[in-house]
């Protein structure tokens, strides 16, 4: 199972913000201390301001924090609708499929069921559970300087 960078730069926004606390964070500077290009991470940014999870802040002084805590963000459920439709394999997603099994294959119901197991392990787990060593996160990103855009 992998996931998408979609995906993985919303979940690296919200551990950000988590460590940054009520302090107003720009997606410009958690791209830079990631070394993540600016214009996907403003996207998954944009994402987590419409669904809920974060707060924002237009202008001069303004930028993000998170809406709820930490401990009430699951990461199965932002994975969920994150990777919405973007099934294992071809059949698994929205629309026609090419691959000429797929009425008779049984690999497909056995993927959605481990699927579903990855996702349920998921909802049992918040952003708090992601934040086990919080200082050492603290101290990390105070510490990194920006880094060049790697993505």
């Amino acid at each position: 199972m992998q996931i998408s960078a979609f995906s993985d730069f919303a979940l690296r926004i919200l551990l950000y913000l988590a460590v940054a606390g009520d302090r107003q964070v720009t997606a410009r500077e958690i791209a830079e201390r990631y070394g993540l290009s600016f214009d996907h991470l403003a996207k998954a940014a944009g994402w987590l301001v419409r669904e809920g999870y974060v707060k924002a802040t237009r202008g001069r002084g303004g930028g993000m924090r998170l809406a709820k805590p930490p401990s009430e963000i699951s990461i199965g459920t932002v994975l969920r609708m994150s990777e919405a439709g973007s099934g294992l394999v071809e059949c698994m997603r929205p629309g026609p499929t090419r691959c000429i099994i797929a009425k008779v294959c049984g690999l497909a119901p056995i993927l959605a069921e481990a699927h579903e197991a990855f996702y349920r392990t998921l909802d049992g787990r918040t952003l708090a559970d992601a934040l086990p060593d919080y200082q050492a996160l603290v101290e990390i990103y105070a510490a990194s300087e920006p880094n060049v855009q790697q993505r």
